[in-house]
């Protein structure tokens, strides 16, 4: 009889043939050195099932590589039959645009075990195909890495996530038995914009379930050039505005209040922002330029205050992102 796995690893994608590749062949050689038992599930989240090919090229890996499709084209949708298709107890996410470094899941599935929590994250730095543009503020906006030792407490109640950090399904493991126990863990309405990570954290943590952090557990993402674009930076700090709105009133005790003081509150922080503006731009062209990092985290600031105003009409991010072939 077959060993059943220790942790299931969901790999949810969409049309990223070489990225998903890459990342496959990177869990096999280096998840576990320990030798930790582990399956890898593939929800096949694209509309061509394009990777049901690419699966059957690891058909005598040392480890499972399932093939699953995961339709319509939706994160939540993927996510969700990645975990009722997954065997084991344990369940990790990984995206198909990272990569893991050697021992990932023998440190976060150790992290886990010993401190008894529901999740533990690990940390993400950002790779980059080509330098970000001189105005850019910070690769913080895809990196997650917190000053802190291993199986310390995260909390969605910390202004903006947990010392800015905000919590997402990247790079993390789960316990299924006390975190998926909704027909939908992943709710389908955040399932074009994004933000179904968070509203799942809020709510479980509303169900007293705690997640912890695992620093010693390195992932990395591969951050395209198109995705350091003003345009698309701007459009991710407003969706990131609706999603967080979204999330924390749909997971409030008293929604009604809570929207109307969101509402309030991105108005009023737009106000402040936009107050601003013409003193930063008046900066910018002293030092010779129009656009300064200063001036972008701002309007960055701005975009996604103006985003917590219009949380009930979420921007299909997902959708209006075309995917990445290489990742």
């Amino acid at each position: 009889m077959a060993e059943l796995p220790a942790v299931s690893i969901v790999i949810c994608t969409y049309n990223r043939p070489v990225a998903l590749q890459r990342l496959i062949d990177n869990c096999l050689k280096q998840a576990s050195p320990a030798g930790l038992p582990f399956e890898i599930i593939i929800a096949d989240n694209s509309p061509t099932g394009y990777a049901q090919a690419l699966v059957q090229t690891f058909t005598h890996a040392h480890a499972p590589v399932r093939w699953i499709q995961a339709s319509p084209a939706n994160i939540s949708i993927a996510r969700n039959h990645g975990i009722a298709a997954a065997q084991a107890q344990i369940i990790a996410f990984l995206d198909d645009d990272m990569t893991i470094e050697t021992g990932w899941l023998d440190q976060i599935y150790a992290t886990l075990q010993h401190s008894g929590a529901d999740i533990a994250l690990s940390s993400v730095t950002p790779v980059t195909d080509k330098p970000p543009p001189a105005w850019y503020p910070g690769i913080d906006r895809f990196t997650r890495v917190l000053d802190m030792p291993d199986a310390t407490p995260l909390s969605t109640r910390s202004k903006g996530g947990t010392f800015g950090i905000a919590l997402a399904t990247s790079a993390s493991l789960w316990r299924r038995a006390r975190c998926f126990t909704d027909a939908a863990p992943f709710d389908p309405d955040f399932g074009h914009s994004g933000g179904e990570d968070l509203d799942l954290f809020m709510r479980l943590e509303n169900r007293q379930c705690v997640t912890v952090w695992c620093g010693s557990a390195h992932a990395r993402e591969w951050v395209p050039a198109e995705r350091l674009q003003f345009s698309y930076l701007f459009l991710r700090a407003f969706s990131g505005g609706q999603v967080f709105a979204a999330a924390t009133i749909h997971n409030a005790r008293r929604p009604r209040m809570t929207a109307v003081s969101l509402s309030l509150r991105g108005a009023g922080q737009c106000l402040a922002g936009a107050l601003l503006v013409p003193a930063y731009c008046a900066k910018g062209l002293v030092r010779g330029r129009c656009l300064t990092p200063q001036l972008a985290h701002l309007l960055f600031r701005i975009a996604g205050a103006a985003g917590k105003c219009t949380w009930f009409r979420k921007v299909p991010l997902y959708r209006l992102e075309k995917p990445s072939q290489s990742g």
